[in-house]
């Protein structure tokens, strides 16, 4: 049959664009957070009105409307790394409660203020905008999603949406993506496990037997990543089902929609996650494919392939089977800023935060810190950690819960190995993701939900 058909529909679908401008990180991750953007000046009101100066007795000039996006994975391409500088220790934080017990977070700048959009875990949205040490209600659109779909926030002229495609054949565990600047195009996964190309009333399917909980990466050229082919050959069981992927397919949506490369997994492993992270690891400027791979009798190990399906590098595996490594991010926090990888490990029984160095077709870890943790047992978010430079002082840490969940930790390399930097206290138990924002002259805020029904905010 062939690869890909279409069809057509009536699809509310909301149309918008990213803005392709550089990025700066260390990370030569090209495709950049919404936190890079510029952004205008003044300061909103509540409600809809943009943001611009009408010179008198002149045409009223095109602005560009500005666009923000939040992920839960911080950026389109899975790496959970937070550009700018914090002052998080210096903060005093801010309780806002909610009207449930929260599941996910995300958040995107506006002007120079922040929106933060709580899924709560019946899948109830809400919406709050952050300034001047105080907060307002939004609304928001849509005001339901299905429970513990996690959101992908837009941020149109500081009014926020949550990216939806209506109707009963998208994924209930994955939300659309944009695909680029000069496209109406969204792509998401359907419930047979197509990826669908959708622009108006036009779809288009390409055949890929998707994960059902797999999440789309996007590039900066519109392709997409993604783990497909569900196998239930490494019955673990705790990223909320029992059910692995066995390949990772990569798509090429210019000219036409197609899959450019389909990298399959040897059994009896299995790539244990719902997300690889696509990033420029060893500083050639090419994207590699990070992921966790899992086996029975070896437990797992992270490889990194380049983008011909070739794998490049491969880090120690546990020895044991049915232990597990979470990976993070790619981000330079090596003593020297050297750019190297993060996982935790097993961080379900003591978690211990991991840094790798690559070092020929090695994964070398090179410093360990114990007592922390960025995954609950059973649930499909994988998004608890971040790095970046959280207190300002031009080092980048790894920001996660310990094992209790009742405060944050900044973990920090050193040259005899890692320590901890300083603590947070969450004032509960975390139940989200960690979110985080950037804003346009470099300040960043970072938020999490608690279990008590709280969003706490650190913006300075």
């Amino acid at each position: 049959m062939p690869q890909y058909f279409f069809r057509k529909m009536i699809l509310l679908v909301m149309v918008f664009s990213i803005p392709l401008t550089g990025c700066s990180s260390p990370t030569s991750v090209l495709m950049p957070t919404p936190s890079m953007i510029p952004t205008e000046t003044m300061s909103p009101t509540k409600g809809s009105e943009v943001a611009s100066i009408i010179p008198t007795q002149k045409p009223t000039p095109s602005v560009e409307p500005k666009v923000f996006y939040g992920f839960t994975y911080h950026r389109p391409d899975g790496n959970r790394l937070v550009s700018g500088r914090g002052d998080l220790p210096g903060i005093q934080p801010m309780d806002i409660p909610l009207a449930g017990e929260p599941a996910w977070v995300v958040s995107a700048p506006s002007r120079d203020r922040s929106i933060w959009v709580v899924a709560l875990g019946d899948g109830r949205l809400q919406a709050f905008q952050v300034f001047d040490g105080a907060y307002e209600v939004l609304e928001i659109e849509p005001e339901n999603l299905p429970p513990g779909k996690p959101p992908l926030l837009k941020v149109v002229d500081g009014i926020p949406s949550v990216v939806q495609i209506p109707g009963v054949d998208a994924s209930p565990y994955s939300h659309a993506v944009p695909l680029r600047t000069d496209s109406e195009q969204v792509a998401f996964i359907d419930e047979n496990g197509d990826v669908v190309i959708s622009k108006g009333i036009e779809e288009e399917h390409l055949v890929v037997n998707a994960l059902p909980d797999a999440r789309l990466l996007l590039d900066e050229t519109g392709r997409l990543l993604l783990l497909t082919n569900p196998t239930g050959r490494y019955d673990h069981g705790v990223l909320g089902d029992a059910i692995e992927a066995e390949s990772i397919t990569l798509i090429d949506t210019n000219p036409e929609p197609h899959v450019s490369l389909k990298i399959d997994i040897p059994p009896p492993a299995v790539i244990e996650g719902v997300v690889p992270i696509w990033a420029d690891i060893t500083g050639d400027g090419q994207r590699e494919i990070i992921v966790t791979l899992t086996s029975p009798g070896v437990g797992a190990q992270i490889a990194v392939l380049n983008e011909n399906g070739e794998r490049i590098a491969s880090g120690p595996p546990i020895g044991q089977g049915y232990r597990w490594r979470n990976q993070l991010a790619v981000a330079p926090t090596a003593p020297d800023a050297g750019l190297e990888f993060v996982d935790v490990l097993t961080p379900h029984i003591g978690g211990v935060v991991e840094f790798y160095q690559l070092s020929g077709s090695e994964l070398q870890v090179l410093a360990q810190f114990p007592g922390y943790t960025s995954h609950v047992i059973g649930s499909r978010n994988l998004d608890m950690a971040l790095a970046g430079d959280f207190d300002g002082d031009q080092k980048v840490e790894v920001l996660l819960p310990d094992q209790s969940r009742t405060e944050l930790g900044a973990v920090r390399r050193t040259a005899d190995g890692a320590e901890l930097a300083w603590t947070l206290p969450v004032g509960g138990m975390v139940s989200t993701n960690l979110a985080a924002v950037s804003f346009p002259d470099g300040r960043m805020a970072v938020g999490v939900g608690r279990n008590d029904g709280v969003l706490r905010v650190w913006v300075p």
